[in-house]
């Protein structure tokens, strides 16, 4: 009766490839005395939007209304906001998706054309789900790509000396990169993420859970035994 109900969900939600094999694509039914949904976001909660967008909005609204307002030239402003949203569009939804979020459980099901994920919500599938841990090359690149979507704005304000709201661009992202560590990074269920602060113990519980995913990081040398 128990695996009629298991596949009907599935069925229902549209659920495919190694999705079918990892636990926080199951009914919430068949979860039974897990008690991880209190520890990390196996299950999608609005408040992990809340602790990641904030932060971020709260020192860039302010500094794109200075620049908005400024004496700049209106085509060096169009010049700026159009190159540094096309390359935000290019970074999270092909690059950063093909090298990071890849990694995630939320990218598994492959009925799925977009990321299911409750932070990245939206954000386009352009690579095949990885249970397994990212490479060097895809941590550098990570690193390579999140450096100049930050860095790109600190330029363009240094060079028209803008430097009070480049204080405050840079306070804020201080701000928002304390705030994803406390709040989001150590529930986050990407544990491929250079940036994720899940207890080992919780990581431990959730590989046992998951041994499609567990499977993958010890063929890579990894150990989650004590």
């Amino acid at each position: 009766m128990e695996k009629m109900e298991s596949s009907e969900y599935k069925k229902k939600k549209k659920i495919d490839g190694l999705a079918n094999e990892i636990c926080i694509w199951k009914d919430a039914s068949e979860c039974g005395d897990c008690e991880l949904s209190q520890k990390i976001f196996c299950r999608p909660k609005l408040k992990y939007i809340f602790y990641f967008a904030t932060p971020m909005f709260i020192g860039i609204i302010p500094v794109v209304l200075w620049i908005l307002f400024s004496s700049i030239f209106l085509y060096i402003k169009i010049i700026f906001f159009g190159s540094w949203i096309a390359y935000a569009f290019f970074f999270f939804n092909i690059w950063e998706s093909r090298m990071i979020c890849n990694h995630c459980p939320y990218y598994a099901n492959d009925k799925q054309k977009s990321l299911h994920c409750p932070i990245d919500k939206g954000k386009l599938k352009t690579s095949k789900y990885d249970p397994g841990p990212m490479s060097i090359s895809e941590k550098i690149q990570f690193g390579l790509g999140a450096s100049i979507f930050i860095v790109y704005p600190v330029i363009f304000l240094i060079l028209f000396n803008l430097f009070l709201p480049l204080m405050i661009y840079s306070i804020s992202i201080g701000f928002w990169i304390v705030i994803i560590q406390l709040k989001v990074c150590s529930d986050c269920v990407n544990f491929a993420c250079p940036l994720n602060r899940v207890p080992q113990d919780i990581k431990k519980e959730f590989m046992k859970r998951n041994p499609v995913i567990k499977k993958a990081w010890e063929e890579k040398g990894y150990s989650f035994e004590d």
